[in-house]
């Protein structure tokens, strides 16, 4: 389960670097930036879904911060 939210959070941090990446060479109006930042938002939000199902299912437990 870790091993696949850290995939994740790889390819998210892997799409804002390409975004920065394409926003400093491209300049304005980069349609690849764009498409990198969108990459970026759909993965976080299919992470965010993944962690709920997951908790739903009992896959994974809540644990406190002591």
């Amino acid at each position: 389960m870790k091993y696949i939210i850290l995939v994740f959070f790889i390819f998210i941090i892997y799409s804002l670097g390409s975004a920065l990446y394409y926003m400093m060479k491209d300049g304005d109006g980069s349609r690849r930036m764009v498409k990198a930042l969108t990459m970026r938002i759909s993965l976080s939000i299919l992470l965010f879904i993944f962690v709920i199902f997951a908790f739903w299912m009992g896959w994974i437990q809540p644990t406190g911060v002591t």
